[in-house]
């Protein structure tokens, strides 16, 4: 019932979430993000735990492909999920469960994973991993949006649209940018508006400001 994509970017050690879906705050569940370590989504039978225990082994030094492929060894029900993540050396992977609802898949490479359940088909995927290859230049968090509007633009979530997030973190231990629409008909317009927001000088200046560590 979701896409996501879970990106770093190409030059520096940032990383970024970014999720649609007909279903209710789907940015409080899906992304996960850890400064320095990597990100990961998990999706289709969401559980956050299968996020943060990758994490963990991520950040104990595991490669990705064996953090996350163990963390779902330990899950009952990985046949139902979907999950999928990138890590500070741009290297990614992704699972599909056979049981997720069709039409379901992946797609992964440097610096980037795509995937999805309950699409509109393959296209979906497609059309993210074409925007993020066409837009390099740009920073992560545009990135990550013309992205969402790439596959909603190829179908998205064949049920319709309810919300959407959009989370990048850089050197900080919390997010650099946290972007969330919960419940709304156009959640992807309503969070281009709110990125547009949060590039505005009066909340960079503040995001800028924090300092770095404690």
């Amino acid at each position: 019932m979701t896409y996501s994509l879970v990106v770093k970017d190409p030059d520096q050690p940032h990383f970024g979430v970014a999720v649609a879906t007909k279903h209710f705050a789907v940015g409080a569940l899906v992304p996960h993000l850890r400064h320095g370590v990597g990100a990961v989504a998990t999706q289709a039978a969401t559980n956050p735990h299968l996020g943060l225990n990758s994490l963990t082994r991520l950040t104990a030094g595991m490669a990705l492909p064996e953090a996350l492929q163990a963390t779902l060894d330990e899950d009952p029900d990985a046949d139902l999920r979907q999950l999928h993540g990138v890590d500070a050396q741009g290297r990614s992977w992704a699972w599909t469960g056979s049981g997720t609802q069709p039409w379901a898949g992946h797609q992964f490479g440097t610096n980037y994973s795509v995937a999805g359940n309950l699409l509109a088909g393959p296209e979906v995927v497609a059309a993210c991993v074409a925007s993020l290859e066409a837009s390099l230049d740009q920073p992560l968090e545009v990135r990550l949006l013309h992205a969402l509007q790439a596959g909603e633009a190829a179908g998205g979530d064949k049920r319709g649209r309810q919300s959407a997030a959009l989370l990048t973190i850089r050197e900080q231990p919390f997010p650099w940018c946290h972007l969330r629409v919960d419940d709304h008909p156009d959640p992807l317009s309503e969070l281009q508006r709110l990125l547009q927001e949060f590039h505005q000088p009066y909340y960079q200046d503040f995001i800028c400001a924090i300092p770095l560590r404690n």
